[in-house]
């Protein structure tokens, strides 16, 4: 059986009193320790995030890390990194929130119920202290009346043996020793009870009381002691949730990023990046001074560096090719200032990088390759997100009490208008690459302008690009959504287009098509492409050539003018 406070330290009160109160302090001890630790935790995931910021990439290497496997696989390591760091503030954070708020709250209980058993056991001790004064004082007054009496006792013997006293003398020194005779019993007994009395408070004291309170201290001591421990535990445990997810970051940083490394790719994206397709010089000729004629003159090397522009004729369209130089003149004085001179290089160098003309050719192809899959990744994320609303629609329609399928008109309409937005810039862009769907088996088909007479090739004008697919539907549009086609080759624009056999060679133009059909114009459309016809609400239109899948009607109005519009714009009759 184990033993206890209270039998075994009955008597050291004070010393359990210091003890409990050491263990107390030694919770805001070991307190102030979790509360460095966390800080340990938080300033080490702050230098980890830091490191990670300032090796991270800048805007303008962005490229670089995308292409280098050694520079991909480093970005990875960073984000790892910056994964470890998040998991040492989740340290922190439990660090805080099952450890230090625990151990103060267990602190300030421990605190108020130690000092209510303190004042418990000095209650009882001064109980216990006031039955002993009291006892003290029938003792003192009963030895008082007991040396009285021997007092009284002693001079009535000596009043009654001695013959001179007379009788009365005797009887009142009796009648005296017999009252403090009484007076002493009365005492005494008063003493008897008092002492009975404190040694039963005495014995209750001792038996009972106080160690029923040192019991207490005893409990409460232990249990401050046995949360210690389940603190220890769950500090360690703090640590240990953490691990595998930091294993698994070091993990992948060793399987994931280290091994993903790869020099061929490397090698082959230099490469790549700064290939320019450009042929190597040919001999230099030989300088003849012999010749008649000869001094001098040397032949002028071909240039073969051609950008995708100038080899589609795209130097005539705005932004291609080299800026023209600035002759001297009127214009040329005005703007002659620095300041002129440098907000026009600016706005044009801004419309050469449109088309990354600037760019040797196989530079320029990747950089509109690029674009156009930029664009077209955007244009499938809208496509999606429509399709969805127009589900969503379809349920309201089938159930109203579910939502009102007007209130998603709004929402179709932005989104159907920002889609023709992007489906017009990949139209653009398609066209800086060369896709144009003017052209059959390697010929050039003029297309011709009804409204002014005048002929042009795809340099020329800027034909639609029929893979970039039709605007987003309208709300309340008749016409169905069609999902952004990819771009098509020339050859799969055939059946599309005039067919060389009824090309006019006098004329430079195609025979006029024969209208299929006629349509209105349900809302205003407008576009700089001199191929896509500009029309107004209500217009009547004739049908050219219908909708093949990909988004595009060919129209021509009453004075023969023709182009592209809309599917989703137009109603046809």
């Amino acid at each position: 059986m184990s033993k206890s406070w209270g039998t075994e330290l009955w008597d050291q009160l004070s010393a359990l009193e210091k003890f409990t109160e050491k263990g107390i302090d030694f919770l805001d001890n070991f307190n102030r320790f979790v509360r460095e630790r966390q800080k340990i935790e938080m300033d080490y995931a702050a230098q980890l995030k830091r490191l990670v910021k300032s090796y991270s990439p800048k805007r303008k290497d962005e490229e670089e890390y995308k292409i280098y496997s050694s520079l991909r696989t480093f970005k990875g390591v960073l984000q790892e990194v910056g994964s470890i760091a998040n998991q040492h503030e989740l340290v922190a954070e439990n660090m805080v929130q099952s450890v230090f708020n625990e151990v103060v709250k267990l602190r300030q209980e421990l605190k108020k119920e130690r000092m209510d058993h303190l004042h418990e056991a000095k209650q009882e001790d001064a109980h216990m202290e006031k039955s002993r004064r009291k006892l003290d004082s029938c003792k003192s007054q009963y030895r008082s009346a007991h040396e009285a009496w021997l007092q009284a006792k002693i001079l009535f013997e000596k009043a009654d043996s001695d013959d001179n006293r007379t009788k009365a003398e005797v009887e009142r020194a009796k009648s005296t020793m017999e009252q403090k005779d009484q007076f002493r019993e009365k005492q005494k007994n008063e003493y008897i009870l008092q002492l009975k009395n404190t040694n039963e408070d005495q014995q209750e004291h001792y038996s009972s009381k106080l160690p029923t309170i040192f019991n207490k201290l005893q409990a409460m001591e232990e249990r401050r002691i046995t949360c210690l421990g389940k603190y220890y535990e769950t500090y360690a445990d703090c640590h240990k949730k953490v691990l595998p997810v930091i294993t698994q970051c070091l993990d992948d940083i060793q399987v994931k990023h280290g091994q993903a490394v790869t020099p061929a790719e490397d090698s082959q994206a230099l490469i790549t990046k700064f290939e320019t397709g450009n042929q190597p010089p040919k001999d230099l000729p030989m300088m003849d001074l012999d010749e008649p004629g000869g001094r001098g003159q040397t032949q002028a090397p071909e240039k073969d560096n051609v950008s995708i522009g100038s080899q589609n004729g795209a130097n005539s369209l705005p932004g291609r090719g080299k800026a023209p130089k600035n002759k001297k003149g009127v214009f040329g004085t005005i703007f002659s200032s620095k300041k002129e001179r440098g907000r026009l290089s600016g706005l044009w160098a801004s419309e050469e990088a449109k088309d990354f003309s600037h760019l040797p050719p196989n530079q320029q192809k990747q950089k509109l390759q690029g674009k156009i899959d930029e664009i077209q990744g955007k244009i499938d994320q809208e496509v999606k997100q429509k399709e969805a609303l127009l589900k969503m629609r379809d349920v309201y329609t089938a159930n109203n009490s579910l939502g009102d399928p007007n209130s998603l008109n709004k929402q179709l309409e932005t989104i159907g208008k920002k889609i023709d937005l992007l489906r017009l810039e990949l139209n653009t862009y398609q066209k800086f690459m060369g896709h144009t769907a003017y052209k059959r088996n390697g010929k050039v088909v003029e297309f011709k302008d009804k409204a002014d007479g005048k002929g042009g090739t795809p340099s020329q004008k800027s034909s639609p690009t029929r893979s970039s697919g039709p605007p987003a539907n309208v709300p309340n549009s008749p016409s169905k959504e069609r999902p952004p086609s990819s771009p098509l080759s020339p050859l799969e624009h055939e059946d599309s287009f005039i067919d060389d056999d009824d090309f006019d060679e006098d004329e430079g133009t195609a025979a006029d098509p024969k209208p299929v059909g006629t349509c209105t114009a349900m809302y205003e459309f407008n576009s700089d492409d001199p191929n896509l016809l500009n029309m107004v609400e209500g217009e009547v239109l004739d049908v050219i050539e219908k909708d093949s899948g990909d988004g595009w009607t060919r129209v021509r109005r009453s004075d023969n003018s023709e182009g592209y519009v809309p599917t989703s714009y137009v109603n046809h009759l």
